[in-house]
């Protein structure tokens, strides 16, 4: 799910930066070290949409930058349990395929991507008994089972239940049972 946060940080502008504009200065100090980072462990941070307020800068004795306590708004990115995400299948190995889902990767185990017993050869994940595949450039539509965001996210997906997977494969499927 995708939500606009407020964050506020005092935001350090180094001396060679102080001949810059101060808003574009403090907004390319928030872009390099927010962007890609996770914050309070559930959201990863996509993009800065705007500055609110910058307050007057502090100065520190010993330290020639000046700090700024500013309030701005960010586009964040919280995988939510059991949510249907829409993806591109952009990897295919032994363990399962990796799905961009948006901003991140996910992998689908090749446990989860098929409710049929699945083999792995020519970078095709293939159903035994239904002979559906899944390859590099599918679309597939997969639910977020599982998320880590200690370090970095990490997002477990799965395409087993009814309506997900790669269009049409869900159709093989139930013919290959009721054979």
């Amino acid at each position: 799910m995708y939500e606009i946060i407020t964050l506020r940080d005092k935001i350090r502008v180094d001396p060679s930066k102080l001949g810059e504009n101060r808003d574009e200065a403090v907004k390319e100090i928030i872009k390099h070290d927010y962007v890609g980072r996770i914050i309070d462990e559930k959201a990863l941070i996509i993009g800065v949409i705007g500055i609110d307020s910058i307050d007057e800068g502090i100065i520190i004795p010993n330290d020639a930058s000046i700090y700024y306590n500013t309030v701005f708004r960010a586009i964040a990115y919280t995988p939510v349990l059991h949510e249907t995400v829409r993806g591109q299948v952009t990897d295919i190995s032994e363990i399962g395929a990796v799905v961009n889902i948006g901003p991140i990767d996910g992998l689908v185990h090749i446990s989860q991507t098929m409710d049929d017993f699945v083999d792995f050869s020519k970078n095709t994940l293939t159903g035994r008994r239904t002979k559906a595949s899944i390859k590099a450039g599918d679309t597939v539509l997969a639910s977020i089972i599982a998320v880590s965001t200690k370090g970095i996210m990490k997002v477990g997906l799965t395409m087993r239940s009814i309506g997900l997977g790669k269009p049409g494969s869900k159709k093989k499927e139930k013919e290959a049972s009721n054979k």
